[in-house]
């Protein structure tokens, strides 16, 4: 099968529920950032067989399509849009590697855009014509009746509670990524990620001002005696993100010379109570398909949508805190769900290049619905 890596990514600077981002929609934050990119790497669009998008409450019309169009690629360069929740970033870039690695394409675009800001309202339609009032849904069911439905947070409530997570532990490690995202952003960490919207200078989402004295000041925000606060959930995010994959014989044909090779990626099921342990359930059949152990994982991308949920994937799976998300995570930057993926993918690459002697890296996220996606990646010597 062909070999397929990396050879560009940037994501957008990306905004805050209600913020700079707010007027914007997905498809122009999409287009725009799609845009920056090839221009960025002298890319032609006529090169590209097909975009791939994850979204996931963008309201459906194929919001990848809406993308590849506003880009101004050719009107022959097709595109489809994927929701696997907050994987779907992730879910683009394996899909895409999929179709590398069998020869069915050889350039893709894959990444993911999000706006929580522009969000179509959910309205569900009466059974029957009269005497109903239409119901506003707060959200799309993730899971059926045999399995329960519950809310991401009540979930990770519970999640917490049988784990023994503390409300102390999760502040401590929400203030942590804060920390860390702090100190990268100083240190000029992010630069090569990054392309700006327009005047847009800097991520909305992080807190530079946070202290654990405020964290734990904090209500909590899904039960009136619960742990989890807004300090330590991910924010509502509007965002970007975009890689351009290529096979070898492509990047050969074009004078290419990549950093960055996929090497796998696997998506399991688990059951929806307990989606905040699905990094762990993936990265075992990821590690085990390619005959790793955690220890040869250099550095590690684990999405943070709670404090909790990242808490107890590093306790169950026994995974080294010291290797993962050195420059903050979620809890920090935020997390426009069809973008993390992606996002995140880009992340690990800066981290893979800061530390010399490392070589392979891993993307990992828990999904609404009882789900788990994680991917393989390896820096090129």
């Amino acid at each position: 099968m062909n070999q397929v890596y990396i050879v560009a990514g940037a994501r957008l600077l990306i905004g805050k529920y209600g913020g700079q981002l707010a007027a914007v929609e997905p498809e122009q934050l999409g287009a725009y950032l799609l845009k920056k990119l090839l221009k960025q790497n002298h890319f032609s669009g006529a090169a590209i067989d097909e975009v791939i998008v994850g979204n996931v409450i963008g309201g459906g019309g194929n919001v990848g399509r809406r993308i590849a169009l506003a880009s101004a690629l050719p009107v022959t360069v097709p595109a489809f849009t994927i929701d696997r929740q907050c994987a779907s970033g992730l879910e683009s870039i394996l899909t895409a590697t999929a179709k590398i690695k069998s020869g069915f394409a050889d350039c893709i675009v894959s990444g993911g855009v999000e706006s929580t800001s522009r969000a179509p309202w959910l309205i569900r339609r009466p059974k029957k014509l009269y005497g109903q009032n239409p119901e506003i849904l707060a959200r799309a069911p993730l899971s059926v009746a045999p399995y329960g439905d519950p809310e991401m947070g009540i979930a990770c409530e519970q999640l917490a509670q049988r784990q023994q997570i503390s409300r102390l532990q999760q502040d401590q490690y929400a203030y942590r990524s804060q920390q860390h995202y702090q100190t990268a952003l100083t240190q000029g960490v992010f630069e090569d990620e990054l392309i700006p919207y327009e005047a847009m200078t800097q991520d909305e989402s992080p807190r530079p001002q946070t202290t654990m004295a405020k964290l734990s000041t904090l209500p909590a925000a899904f039960k009136p005696d619960g742990q989890l606060t807004a300090g330590n959930s991910s924010p509502l995010n509007d965002g970007a993100a975009f890689l351009i994959l290529a096979s070898a014989a492509f990047c050969k044909q074009k004078h290419l010379t990549p950093l960055f090779e996929v090497m796998d990626g696997v998506s399991v099921g688990i059951e929806p109570v307990n989606f905040g342990l699905g990094p762990v359930a993936a990265t075992s059949k990821l590690l085990q398909r390619n005959q790793l152990t955690l220890a040869e994982i250099d550095r590690i991308e684990l999405n943070e949508a709670f404090a909790a949920q990242t808490l107890a994937c590093i306790t169950t799976g026994h995974w080294p805190l010291e290797k993962i998300n050195l420059a903050g995570g979620a809890l920090a930057f935020g997390h426009p769900f069809g973008a993390t993926g992606a996002i995140l993918t880009r992340r690990l690459m800066t981290e893979l290049q800061r530390a010399p002697q490392a070589s392979l890296g891993l993307v990992t996220m828990c999904v609404g619905g009882g789900q788990g996606s994680s991917l393989l990646l390896r820096k090129r010597a």
